[in-house]
C-alpha cells in the first residue's frame, strides 16, 4: 500500500510539473547539463544562455559614406536617423559606436550617442571622448555604447600611441545588467592606423579581457585586416565571431577592418553586413548574435 501511496504521489508531482507554465520568454535559452530528454523537465537546470543581438558600427559621424573633407565631414540628420533606424530594424540590443561626436559644431551641435539611443528604441548609452579641439566645440570624437540593457559602470581607457601629436585613441569599457544577476563587459575601441601604435594597442585590449570578472564582447573600427600580424594575434586568444565576413569598409572585396571578439562562454551566429546600400557612412553596420552561458 505504501509503495503504492509513493507511485501516486510522484505521477501527481510529474502532471503537476507538466502542466505549471513557464512563464513568458526572457530570450534566454535553457540548459539542462546531465540529464536524458525523459528527466530533463523535472532536474533544475544548471545553466542557461543568454541571446543577445550585437553591432559594431563606425558611424564616421553620419556625414555619409563620402571621405570626410571639408564640407563632407558635416553629420547630416538624415544618416543619423538612418543609423538609429537601422539598429532598431535589426533589434540590436548592444551596439559598439566608433567615430561619433557630442554636440559639437561638426555634429551640428546635437549630441549623437544621447540622438540614436533615442531614435533607437529608448535605449541606454554611454559615450567615451577621444578627441577634442576648440574646447569641443569645433569638433569632438570617441566610442559609444547603446544598449538595451541597463549600463551599471564605464570607464574610458586611454590606448598607447607613440607622439602626443598623434591622434589620441581609447578603449571604452562599459558592464552591462542583462538581468537575474548576469553581467557582461562590452568593450569599443578604434584603433590607429600606425602599426608601431596598433600592435600595442590590441596588447592593451587583450589585457582588458583577460582581467575581466565578466563574460566580455570587445568590439570596433581596428584599421586592420584579418591577415595583420595583430589581428592573428587576437584571434589565437580571443573568439573572432565575424570571421565569415569579407568586407566592412565601402563594400570592398578584402577591406574588412571592423570586427566583433568575444572571450568567455560565449558562442555566436553568423555575422553579416547592413548599411552600405543606403550610405550612412563609409562603413557597414557589422552584425551578429551571440548565445553568453551562464551558471544558474
Amino acid at each position: 500500500m505504501n509503495s503504492l501511496l509513493r507511485a501516486s504521489g510522484v505521477a501527481l508531482l510529474c502532471l503537476l510539473a507538466a502542466t505549471v507554465s513557464a512563464g513568458p520568454f526572457d530570450r534566454s535559452t535553457v540548459l539542462v547539463d546531465g540529464a536524458d530528454t525523459a528527466t530533463a523537465s523535472l532536474i533544475p537546470p544548471k545553466t542557461v544562455e543568454q541571446h543577445v543581438r550585437v553591432a559594431s558600427y563606425n558611424i564616421a559621424h553620419a556625414r555619409g559614406n563620402e571621405e570626410g573633407k571639408d564640407k563632407n565631414e558635416i553629420a547630416r540628420k538624415e544618416n543619423l536617423d538612418g543609423i538609429a533606424a537601422l539598429l532598431k530594424q535589426h533589434e540590436i540590443d548592444i551596439a559598439g559606436l566608433t567615430e561619433i561626436s557630442q554636440g559639437d559644431l561638426r555634429a551640428k551641435f546635437r549630441n549623437q550617442p544621447k540622438y540614436i539611443a533615442e531614435h533607437a528604441g529608448n535605449l541606454h548609452y554611454v559615450y567615451g571622448e577621444n578627441v577634442s579641439r576648440l574646447l569641443g566645440l569645433l569638433a569632438t570624437q570617441g566610442n559609444a555604447v547603446v544598449s538595451r540593457f541597463p549600463i551599471l559602470s564605464s570607464k574610458n581607457h586611454v590606448l598607447y600611441r607613440t607622439d602626443p601629436k598623434h591622434e589620441q585613441r581609447s578603449c571604452l569599457e562599459a558592464i552591462l545588467d542583462l538581468g537575474n544577476g548576469r553581467r557582461l563587459c562590452v568593450l569599443v575601441a578604434h584603433l590607429s592606423l600606425l602599426a608601431e601604435e596598433s600592435d600595442r594597442q590590441v596588447e592593451q585590449l587583450w589585457k582588458l579581457a583577460l582581467e575581466s570578472k565578466y563574460p566580455v564582447v570587445l568590439m570596433g573600427d581596428f584599421n586592420s585586416r584579418p591577415g595583420s600580424s595583430r589581428i592573428k594575434w587576437l584571434a589565437s586568444r580571443m573568439k573572432d565571431t565575424t570571421a565569415n565576413v569579407n568586407t566592412t569598409f565601402l563594400n570592398k572585396p578584402d577591406v574588412k577592418i571592423d570586427y566583433i571578439f568575444s572571450y568567455g562562454s560565449i558562442r555566436a551566429g553568423t555575422a553579416f553586413v547592413d548599411g552600405f546600400e543606403q550610405g550612412y557612412s563609409d562603413h557597414g553596420c557589422l552584425i551578429n548574435e551571440l548565445w553568453i552561458r551562464y551558471l544558474r
